[in-house]
C-alpha cells in the first residue's frame, strides 16, 4: 500500500518494537493490582458515559485492562498461556510487516474501538457501553491467521488444528454473538475495531475473490472441454461420447482429413 509506505518513511522512527510485550507487562501489573484488591478494573475500562462525565483517562487506561478471565491460580495459568500466544503471534506479524506497520495496525484497532464505543453510545443512550482490550487480541489473531493460515495450534493441548480453521470457528461464534447483542449501539461497538482488519487486508481479500472467480471459470472451461467429443463421424454424426463402442478412423478425401466411424467407413 503506497500510503503505508509513505507513512513509514516519515514516521517509521517512532515505531515501538515489541509493543505487545510492553502491553503484556503493563497488563501483568494491573492484574496483580486487581488480585490484591488495590484496583477496581471497572475504573479503567472504556465506558463512554464515564468519559462524558470527565473521566478522560479511560481513553488510554482501557488498553492495559487484562483479558476477561476469572481470578484464581488456574485462571492465572490460562492467562499466562494466553499472553504467550499473543506475544508469539505479534512476533510473527512484526516479522512479516515490520514494526511500523504492526504498530499502525494496533493503533487503527484502538482508534476504531474508541470511535465505535462513542458512536454506539450515542445511538443507544440507554445502554452502558463497556470496552476492554479483548478486541485487540482478536484483531491480532485474525491478522496472524490470514498471514500464517497453516500454522497448527493444539486445541485442548491435544488436537492439532490449523489456525485458519480456528479463525473460521471464531468468526462464526463471533457473528452469532454479534446478532445476539441487545442493541445497535452494542453491535457497532463490537464490530468497529475489526475495521482495522478490513483496512489492512482489503487488497488481499479482493485478490482472493478474483482468484476464486478465476478457479471457477477454469473449472467450468475444463468441464466443458471434457464434455466435448474428440471424434465425430462426418457421415452419421456419431461421436466417441454418444457411441463409445464405435471405432473412429480418419482418412484424407480431397486433401481434407475426415473422420468416419467403423460402419460408415465400411460403406
Amino acid at each position: 500500500m503506497k500510503i503505508l509506505d509513505s507513512l513509514e518513511k516519515r514516521f517509521g522512527h517512532l515505531a515501538v518494537p515489541n509493543v505487545i510485550l510492553v502491553l503484556i507487562v503493563a497488563q501483568l501489573f494491573i492484574y496483580a493490582a486487581i488480585m490484591v484488591g488495590r484496583l477496581d478494573v471497572q475504573s479503567i475500562e472504556l465506558i463512554p458515559k464515564a468519559v462524558f462525565a470527565g473521566e478522560w483517562w479511560r481513553l488510554f487506561s482501557f488498553m492495559i485492562v487484562p483479558p476477561d478471565i476469572a481470578t484464581g491460580a488456574l485462571s492465572a495459568l490460562f492467562l499466562a498461556f494466553f499472553w504467550y500466544i499473543l506475544f508469539f503471534m505479534s512476533q510473527a506479524l512484526e516479522a512479516a510487516w515490520g514494526v511500523f506497520r504492526f504498530n499502525l495496525y494496533l493503533l487503527a484497532a484502538v482508534f476504531f474501538a474508541i470511535v465505535g464505543a462513542f458512536v454506539g453510545q450515542l445511538i443507544s443512550p440507554a445502554s452502558v457501553i463497556v470496552v476492554s482490550t479483548t478486541f485487540l487480541y482478536w484483531c491480532v489473531f485474525f491478522a496472524f491467521a490470514t498471514l500464517q493460515p497453516n500454522v497448527q495450534f493444539l486445541m485442548f493441548f491435544i488436537i492439532p488444528v490449523k489456525v485458519k480453521w480456528i479463525a473460521w470457528l471464531v468468526f462464526g461464534v463471533g457473528s452469532l454473538a454479534f446478532l445476539g447483542l441487545p442493541s445497535m449501539g452494542y453491535r457497532i461497538a463490537f464490530a468497529a475495531p475489526f475495521l482495522c482488519y478490513v483496512l489492512f487486508f482489503k487488497d488481499a481479500m479482493a485478490q482472493a475473490v478474483k482468484a476464486k472467480k478465476r478457479r471457477s471459470e477454469y473449472k467450468a472451461e475444463r468441464n466443458l472441454s471434457a464434455d466435448d467429443a474428440m471424434h465425430t463421424c462426418s457421415e452419421c454424426g456419431a461421436t466417441d461420447k454418444s457411441h463409445p463402442e464405435k471405432d473412429f478412423r480418419y482418412k484424407t478425401v480431397d486433401n481434407d482429413v475426415i473422420c468416419f466411424c467403423g460402419e460408415c467407413r465400411a460403406k
